[in-house]
């Protein structure tokens, strides 16, 4: 079972946030400003445990560059791409997990390193598209999103989506091509 699987199974019960708070301490925390608003970062404080948390796709191409990132900040072992583990550098921390979904690679991370979050900003990653993620998908016939799908989109793309100015939509429609259903089906369900 991974530990991010835990962590979310344990929000009922002590053991798994006990650890949490173990490794982000109150003490070790500085609060970042000025981070890029994609991949969302999200502090979880308010549950005793003090760092970020992050979860965004990337595609597996880009899989790589996190791991980069991860491995300029903490020993992560051999440099594979997809893993899953835990890190310190002295009151510094990490937990991630990479999974290859989706097409692409899907990154859940907590830390409290400043210097780790600025090189994923530096990095300006972004999902593939869902045309792309659900290539056999008619968007004309998803009235409501479910299932895999449901989360997909609230998890990973509209964040994205939804931190990005118009003329940056435009460049990313352009770049990844995008046809009029799917661009309808945009219209309609991003704010």
């Amino acid at each position: 079972m991974s530990f991010f699987k835990r962590r979310r199974e344990g929000l009922g019960g002590a053991k798994p946030i006990d650890d949490l708070a173990k490794a982000y301490p109150h003490d070790a925390f500085t609060a970042v400003h000025g981070l890029s608003p994609y991949p969302k970062k999200t502090r979880i404080s308010d549950q005793g445990v003090f760092a970020y948390r992050l979860e965004f796709m990337v595609a597996i191409a880009d899989a790589a560059l996190v791991v980069d990132a991860l491995q300029s900040e903490f020993d992560v072992g051999n440099g594979e791409v997809f893993q899953e583990g835990q890190a310190r550098n002295g009151e510094i921390a990490v937990h991630f997990s990479i999974r290859e979904e989706f097409g692409g690679a899907v990154v859940v991370m907590l830390t409290n390193s400043a210097s780790l979050l600025a090189r994923i900003d530096a990095l300006r990653l972004e999902p593939p598209p869902p045309w792309s993620v659900f290539a056999d998908s008619d968007p004309s016939t998803l009235s409501s999103l479910q299932g895999a799908m449901e989360y997909w989109w609230d998890w990973l793309f509209l964040p994205f989506w939804a931190a990005l100015d118009d003329p940056s939509r435009s460049r990313y429609l352009e770049k990844h091509a995008v046809n009029e259903d799917w661009l309808e089906f945009l219209k309609t369900h991003a704010p």
